[in-house]
């Protein structure tokens, strides 16, 4: 019998050479652009609630 084991990629590594075509390389950055534009929205927020009780509006 031949004990040789087949050379295919296991699970994680095709799974890293999907992720690194071009068409899913382009959906990560554009999803990770959203997500730090979020983040940037979300701390003004926070730092203008946190800031707005020294502040005099009228």
């Amino acid at each position: 019998m031949n004990d040789v084991p087949e050379d295919r990629p296991n699970v994680v590594d095709r799974f890293f050479l999907k992720m690194m075509q071009p068409e899913n390389l382009g959906r990560i950055l554009r999803w990770a652009w959203f997500i730090s534009l979020f983040m940037l929205a979300l701390g003004y927020i926070l730092i203008f609630s946190e800031i707005s009780q020294y502040l005099d509006f009228i």
